[in-house]
């Protein structure tokens, strides 16, 4: 049923349906899901709902609907294009190779940009994705007062107060998921260039994340640091703009095309081999950077340049024939390591066994084998948040497999990964320390000097 709000005239179908202004789905794409369901078990709401439209077929199968003129811009649809996690698990899955991640990203931007909605989250939308991500500074002064509360001894108190055990279980989640410690944002300590440690192979653009930079110093040091003992001169602009990603998942795809092309220039002066990030989103982004401005005549080729440097930091260092080798366990002790496959690194990216190869560089670090390890956490950007019962369903999901395995720390590659599995530790009250494989590296190689002479 169409939504009452529409007019007449706004409600008459086009020759793309309902579909209007800026990123149409392609009806091609739309066309190539045969609806063979071997999508279906390897979709993480699907599995806990068993509703056909919480399926990627049955979110297609909406797409086309409204693409063909039979359905409208709901709010039932917008419900279920902002259900799925674009995890793209069953773009892995699918014998079709449907790109589902697309179809529902410029689902969501059609929804922003025609779907009528409440003005209260319409107006926060735009402050976030319209505003907020649009600037490192921005979001670096919205962190500002979570840094005074933890540094302040507020939270502290709060907390032995026993506060958050009164307070809605939603706000409790979202104070509990926020990473102790958070220092001054890494992009206002780190030189623009940091020079190669012994004879330099190759100059490398750090593509360094807003999440990154102002919740993961440690990771964020850490990539420097291996990549300068791995023979890179690391370069890094502190005009660095978000990768788009958040913007992407948010239905601001329409949006994040400005931020793309500013990352577009600024690479392009650097002059550099490789573009290197330590956020597997934004590694995702990056590289789809060329397809997204396919269409601008201004930046096609441009763009195109910019996504074939892009490599995620295990990607790279896995495939880097001057990689500093790890002589020693960061641990006192030999230690078992579970891995965690953020979806953005295996299902976007296809990158599945260079970060394993890169766990088992290092002396006494066994990596043992997590069941489901490339199912989705939970997080998915900003999912935990607004979609936080179906979020906790799936990362118990993921704690009961983690549950099943002895280790000591627990390995991913993603911010939203590391926090959503902190907490899940967290709450499980499990002896594992959670960590980026890329601070496992770096104390691996950091003993002694120019270890990879």
């Amino acid at each position: 049923m169409a939504c009452s709000s529409h007019s007449h005239d706004k409600s008459k179908p086009n020759q793309h349906g309902y579909f209007k202004g800026e990123n149409i789905p392609s009806y091609e794409t739309i066309l190539n899901c045969i609806r063979c369901g071997m999508c279906l078990p390897h979709c993480p709401t699907y599995n806990i709902m068993k509703v056909e439209r919480a399926s990627p077929r049955g979110r297609a199968a909406l797409v086309r609907s409204v693409a063909d003129g039979r359905l409208e811009l709901t709010h039932n649809f917008a419900d279920q294009v902002y259900l799925c996690l674009d995890c793209r698990a069953c773009e892995t899955a699918c014998p079709s190779g449907v790109r589902i991640g697309y179809m529902i990203e410029s689902a969501r931007s059609q929804v922003e940009q025609n779907a009528q909605s409440n003005p209260f989250v319409k107006v926060l939308k735009n402050f976030l994705f319209g505003w907020l991500f649009h600037r490192h500074w921005r979001l670096e002064m919205a962190a500002f007062p979570l840094r005074i509360y933890q540094k302040s001894g507020l939270q502290n108190l709060l907390h032995k107060i026993g506060l958050f055990k009164i307070l809605p279980k939603q706000l409790g989640f979202m104070e509990a998921l926020s990473p102790r410690g958070l220092t001054v944002p890494f992009r206002h300590t780190l030189p623009e260039l940091v020079p190669a440690r012994g004879e330099e192979k190759a100059r490398v653009g750090y593509f360094l994340g807003c999440m990154m930079s102002i919740m993961f110093n440690k990771t964020t040091n850490a990539t420097v640091n291996i990549l300068n003992r791995s023979n890179c001169t690391v370069v890094t602009s502190k005009d660095i703009r978000c990768c788009g990603a958040p913007l992407l998942t948010e239905g601001y795809k329409h949006k994040a095309l400005d931020l793309m092309r500013h990352n577009v220039d600024l690479f392009e002066k650097m002059n550099v081999d490789y573009i290197v990030t330590d956020c597997a989103a934004c590694a995702a982004s990056c590289k789809e950077y060329g397809e997204f401005l396919e269409d601008d005549p201004d930046y096609r080729e441009k763009a195109k340049s910019f996504s074939s440097k892009v490599r995620e930091i295990n990607e790279f260092l896995a495939d880097w024939p001057h990689t500093a080798k790890a002589e020693k366990s960061p641990f006192d002790k030999p230690v078992k390591a579970l891995y965690d496959e953020p979806c953005h690194l295996c299902h976007a990216q296809g990158i599945w066994e260079q970060p394993k190869k890169m766990i088992r560089s290092v002396p006494d670090v066994e990596l043992v084998d997590l069941p489901e390890a490339d199912w989705c956490c939970g997080s998915a950007g900003v999912y935990n948040v607004t979609h936080y019962d179906m979020s906790m369903k799936i990362l118990d999901r993921k704690m009961d497999n983690v549950e099943q395995v002895e280790a000591d720390i627990l390995l991913t590659a993603n911010p939203g990964c590391l926090l959503q599995l902190a907490y899940g530790v967290q709450q499980r009250k499990l002896p594992l320390k959670v960590m980026h494989i890329v601070e496992l590296l770096d104390d691996g190689t950091g003993y002694g000097e120019d270890k990879n002479k």
